[in-house]
């Protein structure tokens, strides 16, 4: 029956929308954890680049020379973290976008598969009416025969 076919059609291609869109959240999700930890990243570095500043008093250069490379080893980490987190911000951004175009799938499978439920329903019916028919037919001739 081509109406049973279809609506199996429709189920698996369903089945494996409702896979992809809960990739799409994973992925989603992932995104935005990687965001909210590469700025939190950022803003801890730089709170601590601006926290290193000389102790009042005399230094040595050795310990002059130590204390720039801290600093600027956090300065590159934070500059390194905001970039991470723009990156995270593009994948999250892209990873709504799709899971928007998955949902979007998902909707019309499912009107689909509510059309094709209908269309078995009707079929199945019209068989049913066409099988009483018959059945009546029958029993109608064989009475006027006897």
């Amino acid at each position: 029956m081509v109406e049973a076919r279809r609506l199996a059609l429709i189920q698996r291609q369903s089945m494996i929308a409702d896979a992809a869109r809960k990739q799409a959240l994973r992925g989603l999700s992932e995104a935005i954890e990687a965001e909210a930890r590469s700025q939190a990243l950022a803003a801890r570095s730089r709170a601590l680049v601006g926290s290193s500043a000389p102790a009042p008093g005399d230094t040595t250069g050795a310990a002059l020379m130590g204390r720039a490379a801290f600093t600027a080893s956090l300065a590159q980490l934070a500059t390194t973290a905001s970039d991470a987190a723009r990156d995270a911000a593009r994948q999250s951004e892209w990873q709504a976008e799709t899971l928007a175009r998955i949902e979007s799938r998902a909707k019309r499978l499912a009107e689909r598969q509510d059309e094709a439920r209908a269309a078995l329903d009707a079929a199945k019916a019209r068989r049913e009416a066409a099988h009483e028919a018959s059945t009546m037919a029958r029993k109608l001739q064989s009475k006027r025969e006897t």
